[in-house]
């Protein structure tokens, strides 16, 4: 037994297991639900909404997990007398039907019946023969000018160009809102009421967008929806004048009631989230049932609790030839690769003895929050877990050194065969940012030592100044961006 494979055997006999630990501000956990506000709504009244919401749902953990609400206001700025005309119409129609018995018909049914052109059926034929006249009445109140009225809000509801005076602003604070969510790899369930649905929408379609997400890490709620796009689930009431009058305005068509409420004194055109919707027995029955299923079916984005993950992988020949590696963060600069250079006078690799060095850090400079695996000794694992309060856009290096256990330059051209390292760096969606790998026996072949490697790895903020100033005043993190440019492999000649 030779030199070499004494010192691989006693390597491999002796392998401790150690980890840095660190605080992991990367931990994929936890669950958001949003709530989107309806149209005509103050942001006192849409927090209320939220927060009668939340105390519907009694929803805090799920699976041993935190479940946090989140607000997505929507500025809607639509006058509530455009509201209050439909209701105005509603209740004169409940007081020319209210003398006919209940048992007999629905009459808020039989009124969409009239509204939508179906005069043929027996129950309107009843009404009208009961009420004489009474079909004539309903379609000569729907005048040219209050349909107007009516289709002039229900236009400025169903869509959100030039909805509100600041629908930019509004989509603006709404993605913020959502890059805080999916940075973090929340399990998103979103709920909205009235016009909130078509906010929602853009917002659905927006995560959907985002690195580590599809539809099965997030799942929509639709209360009373102003459009006709659902992309899960949804509650309306066939009450709710304001949304079913989609349907006789000729803007296009929602989806059929589920259910129907009372008429409410306090809301008289059916429409309003507490009034009706998290009042009305059946519909809170049909919002919670629709919350468990979404809780039940929900799954964790594809993403991983790290920044960056960097490996170290080392055939058995460097493994018998070599020490544990050093790993560490050694610089955060712009000019790291000049200084990865064994020969500069400020290397991070300073030679203590003749191909003997140490691994050294620059001073003036705070590192991330790491871990470093080294249970596996071909295998050694270096994550960065730090995802939040990142500051530098510089370069972060992280430096790779393993001492010589045999010293392997008079042992050319009789090198044993395939003395390498490969490096590889992914970001947290395990995407491939770079992979390289170096030989000793090439490098000795062309004259050289190969020494060590150094990995760079750079975060970024995508946002503007304004953007910045909303999410710390929100208290939100955002996302970043994630890059990785170079692998140096340090050598002597």
């Amino acid at each position: 037994m030779n030199k070499l494979t004494v010192s691989f055997a006693l390597t491999l006999c002796t392998l401790p297991f150690q980890a840095t630990a660190s605080d992991n501000s990367c931990e994929i956990e936890g669950y958001t639900i949003g709530f989107f506000n309806g149209v005509a709504t103050t942001r006192d009244e849409a927090r209320n909404g939220r927060k009668k919401l939340e105390s519907t749902l009694g929803r805090t953990r799920y699976n041993s997990e935190s479940v946090d609400y989140q607000l997505f206001y929507n500025d809607s700025y639509i006058e509530e007398a455009m509201i209050n005309v439909l209701g105005d119409f509603a209740e004169t129609f409940d007081q020319r039907t209210q003398e006919l018995e209940q048992k007999d018909f629905d009459r808020w049914e039989a009124f969409w019946d009239i509204v939508n052109g179906r005069n043929d059926s027996p129950i309107i034929q009843k009404i009208d023969s009961l009420l004489s006249g009474f079909i004539d009445f309903v379609m000569d109140s729907i005048s040219l000018t209050f349909n107007n009225k009516i289709k002039n809000f229900l236009e400025r509801l169903a869509t959100l160009s030039g909805s509100t005076p600041n629908t930019e602003d509004v989509r603006m604070k709404h993605r913020l809102i959502n890059d805080a969510q999916t940075w973090k790899g929340k399990k998103l369930i979103y709920i909205a009421h009235s016009q909130g649905n078509l906010w929602m929408n853009e917002s659905y379609d927006y995560v959907l967008s985002q690195k580590g997400y599809d539809s099965s890490n997030i799942k929509v709620i639709h209360i009373a929806p102003a459009s006709p796009t659902v992309n899960g689930d949804y509650i309306l009431s066939g009450n709710d004048l304001v949304i079913n009058g989609l349907q006789f305005t000729g803007i296009g068509s929602v989806k059929p009631f589920n259910f129907t409420a009372p008429v409410s004194k306090s809301d008289r055109v059916g429409h309003g989230l507490i009034e009706i919707y998290l009042s009305d027995s059946k519909a809170k029955k049909m919002l919670r049932t629709s919350v468990n299923n979404a809780f039940s079916s929900i799954q964790k984005p594809d993403m991983e609790d790290y920044l960056f993950e960097i490996t170290y992988d080392y055939t058995l020949t460097f493994i018998g030839s070599h020490t544990r590696p050093d790993i560490a963060i050694v610089d955060n600069n712009d000019d790291w690769m000049i200084r990865a250079d064994i020969y500069s006078p400020d290397s991070y690799l300073k030679e203590v003895a003749l191909h003997e060095y140490i691994l050294t850090t620059a001073r003036g400079f705070e590192p991330l929050s790491f871990n470093h695996d080294r249970s596996d000794r071909a295998y050694q694992v270096f994550t960065i877990d730090q995802c939040d309060e990142i500051s530098s856009e510089k370069p972060y290096v992280i430096g790779e050194y393993s001492k010589e256990t045999v010293n392997l330059a008079p042992m050319w051209p009789d090198l044993p065969t395939n003395i390498r390292t490969s490096v590889s760096i992914r970001d947290r969606y395990g995407w491939l940012l770079h992979k390289d790998s170096v030989s000793y026996n090439e490098y000795r072949d062309s004259g050289w030592l190969y020494i060590g490697s150094f990995i760079d790895f750079r975060v970024t903020n995508p946002y503007t100044e304004k953007e910045k100033h909303y999410l710390n005043q929100n208290g939100l993190l955002g996302k970043y961006e994630l890059f990785s440019d170079y692998i140096f492999f340090a050598f002597q000649s």
